[in-house]
């Protein structure tokens, strides 16, 4: 962990090892940094007491959002929030700042037939040649990639399932580990279920119910995020996936936008298939684990170059339940 040297780094030690056993590692390693830089402040500040009075996070508020975006900056505010809070509740005198209100800009890739196909090709050929200490992950990842797309799952989520968490009888994945700490049931088609359930009995883990479904270095350790996004890097490039989309506020073609991919299609399925948004978009949005249909708009609400029909109709849908997507407290 970073040196930290304020007057509150014990307090924000104790408070990091709590947000680390709760946010996956992409999100701990952004928590940290604004953990870190709002440590920095207080000791550049030379603030010695055991209080931090609201001069002192004005200043830094301002100081932090200088050459970055307003959402970055809120994002920023946010996580000192949650420390603030946590002192006050640890019986220091703090203010507590209001969160900046912020748009939803995010805009990510969605994937076309052509992509999907090729990613299959590359990951289902995938020969590591250097030494790893996964030797199972020329395995993993054909499998891995096929249950983001078709099954919209988080990559946290995937990492944490279990051979007990298969329901082979009733093809369904039970996720205990989720965001939130919400517990849910995935529906999977019959020739996933076979791709499965063949994938177990090559890996020599079907009988093995406390085995990882994707082993890191052996059964009981799972495969890290940071692997998966490693291997996954690797399987784009050679797929001839360009990641610098040239459109403001994308992120290029991530893991996580095979989960926008699959809402979008499963969105789409349903308007051929004569099914109204009204009663899709609800079930939609419990299967992908939301807690409210703001969350779900956010992945259906954007352009796209692949499913313009879909997400206009999507739009005149929500347009008047919610015009657009604001985060604030």
């Amino acid at each position: 962990m970073t040196r930290l040297n304020s007057v509150f780094r014990d307090e924000i030690k104790m408070h990091l090892s709590v947000r680390e056993a709760e946010l996956s590692h992409e999100a701990y390693r952004h928590y940290r940094r604004t953990m870190v830089l709002f440590d920095n402040y207080l000791c550049r500040i030379h603030h010695t007491d055991k209080e931090i009075p609201e001069s002192v996070i004005e200043s830094w508020i301002k100081e932090v959002s200088v050459g970055i975006s307003l959402n970055t900056s809120s994002q920023h505010v946010h996580y000192v929030r949650q420390l603030l809070l946590f002192l006050v509740n640890s019986g220091y005198k703090c203010f507590i700042p209001r969160t900046l209100i912020t748009h939803d800009t995010y805009v990510p890739y969605l994937y076309s037939d052509e992509d999907i196909e090729k990613i299959f090709e590359v990951a289902d050929s995938l020969v590591v040649t250097r030494a790893t200490k996964n030797r199972y992950v020329e395995k993993e990842m054909p499998l891995f990639l096929r249950l983001l797309y078709c099954c919209g799952l988080r990559v946290g989520e995937t990492v944490s399932i279990k051979v007990r968490d298969l329901d082979f009888d009733r093809n369904l994945i039970i996720l205990r580990v989720t965001k939130k700490y919400k517990q849910r049931l995935v529906p999977f088609g019959k020739d996933l279920a076979e791709i499965i359930y063949r994938y177990c009995i090559g890996m020599g883990i079907l009988n093995d119910s406390e085995a990882y479904l994707f082993p890191g270095e052996d059964a009981h350790s799972h495969i890290s995020t940071n692997n998966v996004g490693n291997y996954y890097r690797i399987i784009r490039k050679r797929a001839g996936i360009n990641n610098s989309w040239q459109i403001k506020n994308g992120r290029g073609a991530c893991l996580h936008c095979f989960r926008h991919t699959f809402a979008v299609r499963s969105f789409d399925k349903n308007e051929r298939n004569g099914i109204k948004a009204s009663e899709s978009v609800p079930f939609l949005s419990t299967y992908l684990g939301h807690d409210s249909l703001y969350e779900t708009e956010k992945y259906l609400k954007f352009s796209g170059n692949y499913f313009e029909d879909t997400l206009t109709k999507f739009n005149d849908y929500s347009g008047e339940l919610f015009s657009e997507v604001i985060i604030y407290e």
